[in-house]
């Protein structure tokens, strides 16, 4: 409902478009590789982090913070 409410002049716009549309129902071949690599630029990475590794930048970045403060 709100994607619908974004005005298409807004670059938002253009990105969320990017990220929902579907490529298999563009006929046209430059406008699907247009599409194809606007997908690719607006990509949400995907990063996995174990419990353990979010736990140690946890600490790590507490003894920064801590050890920032003592100076």
């Amino acid at each position: 409902m709100k994607f619908n409410s974004i005005p298409e002049s807004e670059p938002l716009y253009k990105i969320l478009q990017s990220r929902t549309i579907d490529l298999s129902k563009i006929k046209d071949k430059e406008e699907k590789k247009y599409w194809r690599e606007q997908k690719r630029i607006n990509k949400i990475p995907e990063i996995y982090l174990s419990n353990r590794e979010i736990e140690q930048d946890l600490k790590e970045s507490m003894v920064k913070n801590v050890g920032g403060l003592n100076e």
